[in-house]
């Protein structure tokens, strides 16, 4: 649960976020189905972010929803899905603990939520996997999982809460944002280091 400035900041980095990343997939990927299919995918988030249906006695946000089935249907895709869940099955438990350990001792927790789950937890995706859809996949199954376990161990001990508030969107977002830009600088460093190679092997041939 938030309060005071936490309430009112809560969603505004999801939403920035999301917009920006819909505007790069909508105007600067190259056009296909899988763009089509992505852009729709970040606009039904946007609008449903806010919106939730009851499960059970649990209120959960729809967009958890689609990132959750999203995330399966990326997975899906992939020749090595056992590994893959497994890797997703390791940042729910840590999503979770990180959550519950910030409960039982805030006083610990030296850095704001948001930062402190996606410097962790994005650096254990990128050592757990490579390639960037399969870093997003196991990111957002992850997260989307250690979310309904969070929320369904409070709701056991009487906490009235909700599976999928803003914050846990900030928290999705801000390490998406991690990953794709690790990701940026590993496509950038390749990039540079070819374009250095064949300068070295053009001044050879010259010198030759």
């Amino acid at each position: 649960m938030l309060m005071g400035s936490d309430a009112v900041m809560s969603g505004l980095l999801f939403y920035w976020f999301s917009w920006i990343l819909w505007i790069v997939v909508t105007f600067f990927m190259e056009k296909s189905k899988n763009r089509t299919i992505l852009a729709c995918w970040i606009l039904l988030s946007i609008l449903s972010s806010d919106i939730y249906v009851v499960i059970g006695s649990y209120p959960v946000s729809i967009a958890l929803l689609l990132m959750l089935t999203g995330s399966i249907l990326l997975l899906l895709q992939s020749p090595h899905l056992i590994y893959h869940l497994s890797a997703s099955f390791t940042i729910m438990i840590g999503y979770a603990a990180i959550l519950l350990w910030e409960i039982s001792s805030p006083i610990l927790i030296i850095l704001p939520r948001v930062i402190l789950i996606s410097f962790i937890l994005g650096l254990v995706v990128i050592l757990l996997a490579k390639g960037l859809y399969s870093q997003l996949g196991i990111c957002l199954l992850g997260l989307s999982c250690g979310e309904i376990v969070h929320g369904l161990m409070l709701s056991s001990y009487g906490f009235n809460v909700s599976i999928g508030e803003m914050q846990f969107f900030d928290n999705v977002l801000f390490l998406l944002v991690i990953i794709v830009f690790v990701n940026g600088l590993h496509k950038g460093k390749y990039k540079l280091s070819s374009v250095l190679n064949n300068n070295k092997q053009s001044m050879r041939w010259q010198n030759e």
